[in-house]
């Protein structure tokens, strides 16, 4: 996986990750990435990256992660 972060022309923050193949089929496989974002300069950040069939599969399985304090928003 590459990430970086960047500035655009009107000064917001730019997040990008790029996945390779291999990186889509460990995903598929049911197995998240999880970075720091210290390696792209943002500290006291973990990032996760996940994949499932459908939203609804993916929030079954978050649901034990899930407290009162996680912000989950449904772009279903």
């Amino acid at each position: 996986m590459i990430k970086f972060t960047a500035t655009t022309p009107d000064q917001r923050k730019l997040i990008g990750m790029g996945l390779s193949h291999v990186n889509l089929e460990r995903l598929k496989a049911g197995q998240p990435i999880k970075f720091n974002g210290e390696s792209i300069g943002m500290p006291g950040h973990d990032f996760l990256i996940f994949a499932g069939r459908t939203e609804k599969s993916m929030a079954k399985e978050l649901d034990p992660a899930i407290t009162a304090q996680t912000i989950v928003k449904d772009t279903s």
